[in-house]
């Protein structure tokens, strides 16, 4: 059934505009569909979550299908509360003007032209990081189509219209920048054609404009090196924030989507650029999906701190951990553990999500019609986190039990920041029985064993496959190791 779209302008003014800075969950394929954006609404309600990038011609071709259900499993939204994105790549204009008037009566706050993806296997295709050739004039012409189009449908109350792109493109991997270029060369064959790109998109309607601070590499690079390859180059976005806000104030707003891994990393984007919106990551919230329990609590800190507040004034909820202050410094003023407080809310919402969901254990041939597979993903990568976590904190525990007594007031501080491994197994055990109802897994003995084979089994082997090499990418861009258990069977 279809998202009405009924939003008062002024609440949707209020959902994106009266936050001082914003957290993105960005668009990922084959991750960030409807069932993933409906358990990470549960995790935090101040999350603006992304859509998968859809083509014209698909949403199209399910235009045409008998059945509104296509349609439907293709665009719904994740759930009816929160900020959502929802991302179309495309170029021509016409096609991608016809799907947007699909896309609007499902009450989507923001919609989003891919400008970033490097499209590796055409040579940059018809969509993404190719609209950044010629200068922007493609692009231009297909904001101006979407636009008309959401006026059309809701002037009053039409959703914003913005654009995802990277600081420039690269044909070749010879071709990238360097990151000890100098700052003429930097300039010339970056910045400058960038901030032209941004100006015909800002001329053309767009709103917002979201920065991948890496050059697309347009062919012989995978997806997943050129995410990694080409160098960050954050500061492109900074300035670009200062002299777009200095030329159009009020008008376009920026977020930042690279080398964001942890609160850490997002909270010094924000205070290296006053004027930035918002900061988006990608693998980090795969790697770690319970990080999001603590976005709304980090982005009251980040608001204290644009108002000059050194204090850490935080709400009830949030967890006693968060309220410790050493230094005053980033890497520790945004440092969350997982405690029983984030274990109960963990499980709160894995049922939450579940009891949503059980139309999806209707039996075997209704589980396959409707998606069980895609419904389950959510909760694989959850279970992972866990494991993760648990793994970790025991490792970690041992190794400071086997000191001497005399331990160090440093480690003993660190200590004391870990995970609760007592939170954690509570918590695991929360979240087993809960994927243990969702896929109706009879009790008795290893139940947690048999639940964990019976999740393996609905996400399937392809995509725990590429869980697995996702969380691989996104431990090691962090500086850390995820523990490769996803979809084994094994029990606690």
């Amino acid at each position: 059934m279809r998202v009405a779209s009924v939003r008062a302008s002024a609440g949707r003014a209020a959902d994106s505009g009266g936050r001082v800075r914003e957290f993105h969950v960005a668009p990922m394929r084959d991750y960030t569909d409807r069932h993933h954006r409906r358990f990470t609404r549960l995790l935090s309600r101040e999350a603006v979550l992304w859509s998968e990038m859809e083509k014209p011609g698909a949403i199209l071709k399910a235009a045409d299908a008998s059945s509104v259900r296509k349609l439907d499993r293709l665009l719904q939204r994740g759930s009816d509360e929160g900020y959502e994105v929802f991302q179309i790549g495309g170029s021509d204009p016409v096609t991608v003007a016809a799907a947007t008037s699909l896309v609007l009566p499902y009450g989507y706050d923001e919609l989003n032209l891919n400008c970033g993806c490097p499209a590796i296997t055409s040579g940059g295709g018809d969509y993404g990081a190719s609209l950044m050739r010629r200068g922007g004039d493609d692009a231009a012409r297909v904001i101006e189509a979407m636009v008309r189009e959401a006026q059309k449908c809701d002037p009053r109350n039409a959703p914003k219209i913005s654009v995802k792109c990277r600081v420039g493109i690269a044909e070749t991997v010879g071709d990238v920048l360097p990151k000890h270029a100098s700052k003429e060369e930097v300039r010339e064959r970056l910045a400058k054609p960038l901030d032209a790109f941004v100006a015909k998109c800002a001329d053309a309607g767009a709103a917002s404009v979201v920065v991948h601070c890496r050059q697309a590499v347009m062919t012989g690079l995978s997806p997943s090196k050129n995410r990694g390859i080409p160098p960050l180059r954050p500061e492109l976005v900074f300035e670009l924030c200062s002299t777009r806000s200095t030329r159009h104030p009020n008008e376009l707003e920026f977020i930042l989507n690279g080398g964001v891994s942890s609160f850490a990393d997002a909270a010094n984007v924000f205070s290296s650029c006053p004027t930035l919106k918002g900061a988006q990551a990608g693998r980090w919230p795969l790697l770690r999906p319970f990080d999001v329990l603590h976005v709304d609590a980090f982005l009251t800190r980040v608001f204290d701190d644009a108002k000059g507040d050194d204090a850490c004034a935080l709400r009830e909820e949030d967890p006693p951990t968060a309220r410790v202050r050493h230094d005053g410094t980033a890497k520790e003023r945004f440092r969350f553990a997982f405690d029983r407080r984030a274990a109960a809310r963990a499980v709160a919402a894995a049922e939450t999500y579940a009891f949503r969901n059980r139309s999806f254990t209707a039996g075997p041939s209704s589980r396959k019609e409707n998606g069980a597979g895609a419904a389950a993903r959510p909760l694989a990568l959850a279970l992972a986190d866990l494991d993760d976590r648990l793994e970790a904190a025991s490792l970690i525990g041992t190794r400071i039990d086997g000191e001497s007594p005399s331990v160090s007031s440093e480690n003993a501080e660190w200590t004391r920041q870990l995970d609760d491994p007592d939170a954690l197994a509570s918590a695991l055990d929360g979240l087993l029985s809960v994927c243990g109802d969702l896929l109706e897994v009879d009790g008795g003995a290893n139940r947690a064993k048999r639940t964990r084979k019976a999740l393996a089994k609905a996400v399937g082997k392809k995509v725990r496959g590429k869980q697995r090499g996702t969380r691989a990418e996104a431990a090691e861009a962090a500086g850390g190791v995820a523990s490769g258990r996803l979809g084994r069977c094994r029990g606690r």
